[in-house]
């Protein structure tokens, strides 16, 4: 007689777990675009029920919470976007180069149908969330390592706040599916190259700018003469 271990997996136990991720999942997909559109605190356990045809009580079998739900989109869609960025700076040499497909990447993620609740979901920390800050800001951190490696290879001069850089650049992402139109202007991936080469540019000294420190290192420049000066 073979006995078992007691935590063996049968096949109908795998089925249950496989069942039971299907319908975590579909319950996340649906929360996503609910917290997308109207915000963590426009929706209920009942809105997220009723998008994917469930009962209140079949929902709280999966989450016990509201707050559950939305920690674990925020977790998955800040994992999506590391994905997404990881993929397009693959094979780039250039480190402006490599932040500014980075910065696509971003932006293309936040600003699709699929994954429109990362962008929501990364702004959220305060009011009955404020519990799950210890497992959000990991998260929210281990994506921005990424940013933060990307950043430091640009080498950029002593005076610019490498910190406040990435603060900087992140804002402006983060905050484009509050006003970017999809079907109006550019797309968002295309605004979010702007931005980057914006900095870029914004960081080169023009050619006047060079001529005016040459003028200001001692050397004199000949002062012009008035129109209305008399010869």
């Amino acid at each position: 007689m073979t006995v078992k271990p007691r935590n063996a997996r049968t096949p109908v136990s795998m089925a249950r777990e496989t069942k039971a991720d299907a319908s975590r999942e579909k319950i996340m997909n649906a929360a996503q675009k609910l917290f997308a559109r109207r915000g963590f605190e426009g929706i209920s356990i009942r809105d997220i029920a009723k998008a994917v045809g469930m009962t209140t009580a079949s929902l709280y079998y999966h989450f016990p919470s509201k707050e559950e739900i939305f920690v674990a989109v925020h977790g998955r869609s800040l994992e999506n976007v590391q994905r997404e960025v990881m993929s397009a700076i693959a094979g780039v040499k250039d480190p402006w180069d490599r932040l500014e497909a980075a910065a696509a990447a971003h932006s293309r993620n936040f600003a699709s149908a699929e994954s429109s609740g990362a962008a929501i979901a990364a702004q959220y920390y305060e009011g009955s969330l404020a519990p799950f800050r210890k497992i959000m800001v990991p998260q929210r951190d281990a994506y921005e390592r990424l940013i933060t490696v990307l950043v430091a290879d640009l080498q950029l001069p002593p005076s610019i706040d490498v910190r406040l850089f990435r603060l900087q650049l992140l804002g402006a992402l983060n905050w484009m599916p509050v006003w970017h139109r999809p079907n109006s202007g550019l797309p968002a991936e295309e605004v979010a190259r702007q931005f980057v080469r914006n900095l870029r540019l914004g960081l080169q000294p023009s050619r006047g700018k060079a001529k005016r420190r040459e003028g200001a290192s001692g050397k004199k420049t000949p002062a012009r003469k008035s129109r209305s000066a008399k010869r």
